[in-house]
């Protein structure tokens, strides 16, 4: 059996959810062990721009004691576009949240997902009882009605004539770096590769505008920031800004990945989370 197929039979199945008042339906994954550890609250992991609920396999097979949920960002999955921006999209996360989970989870995201992160957190502090950024920054902080820009467009225009398996593994090309593991090149292509254009659309523009400054002093769970050491998609610039918008955060430097740290070396990723919920979730 291929490593891809591996991860793959981690995945729980589809789940939809439709938000009553604004009629979206968004897809997700969700595992709930038999017998629970009632001391930790619920991960939900938010995926970036090359992922979809699929990229969390390595975290389904690891937390089995605790719920664990996958979200699909709009367009991504079987989830329905949402207009207006990233608070829009955290308002529908926020209401998926709700309807799974009884009280506050720990929210992780990843790239786009930690950009979302970041407003679910600042907006809907209800439900967050501690967050995570993966490889991540505050946005592009474009003006208001301004066009995508090229890199975005490009992908689109990728996607529109590539097919899936080219599409994939040129995406993954452009955000891994070093020597990696074949099989799990493998997985991450095949997961890019199913990422539709709608999605590319939404999640170029949601983050095109997005500027967390006005955010981030909002929050009021503790965070941490997981920096791969050999990102090549976060330039350290926007890195170093969105530690400086967060002074309080908890800082982990993960040796030898890119931009895929859940998947590249998913034990030090996994063992990453766990050391940051021991801290700010023993009292």
């Amino acid at each position: 059996m291929s490593e891809n197929q591996y991860l793959m039979d981690f995945l729980p199945r589809l789940s939809s959810f439709r938000n009553e008042t604004s009629g979206t339906i968004t897809s997700y994954r969700i595992n709930q062990p038999q017998i629970e550890n009632t001391e930790r609250p619920a991960l939900v992991f938010l995926h970036g721009f090359n992922g979809s609920s699929k990229s969390w396999a390595c975290q389904f097979a690891h937390f089995t004691s605790q719920t664990v949920i996958a979200i699909d960002a709009p367009g991504f999955g079987e989830s329905q576009v949402v207009d207006g921006g990233m608070v829009a999209i955290a308002d529908e996360v926020a209401a998926v949240i709700a309807s799974l989970v009884t009280g506050k989870a720990v929210i992780i995201g990843h790239s786009m997902g930690g950009m979302l992160a970041q407003v679910l957190g600042a907006t809907h502090p209800d439900i967050c009882e501690a967050i995570i950024l993966s490889c991540t920054h505050k946005g592009r902080a474009q003006p208001a009605g301004s066009p995508l820009g090229a890199a975005v467009l490009e992908r689109i225009q990728q996607r529109e004539v590539m097919d899936d398996a080219s599409y994939g593994a040129l995406r993954v090309g452009k955000m891994l770096s070093g020597r990696i593991d074949p099989q799990i090149v493998a997985f991450l292509a095949a997961v890019a590769g199913e990422i539709r254009v709608e999605g590319i659309r939404c999640g170029g523009f949601a983050m095109h505008y997005l500027d967390t400054s006005a955010f981030l002093d909002k929050i009021t769970a503790p965070v941490a920031i997981f920096t791969g050491a050999d990102d090549i998609v976060v330039k350290p610039d926007a890195a170093a800004a969105l530690k400086a918008g967060l002074p309080q955060a908890h800082h982990a430097l993960l040796a030898g990945v890119g931009h895929a740290p859940y998947c590249e070396d998913a034990a030090s990723f996994n063992a990453a989370i766990e050391a940051f919920l021991d801290a700010v979730l023993a009292g």
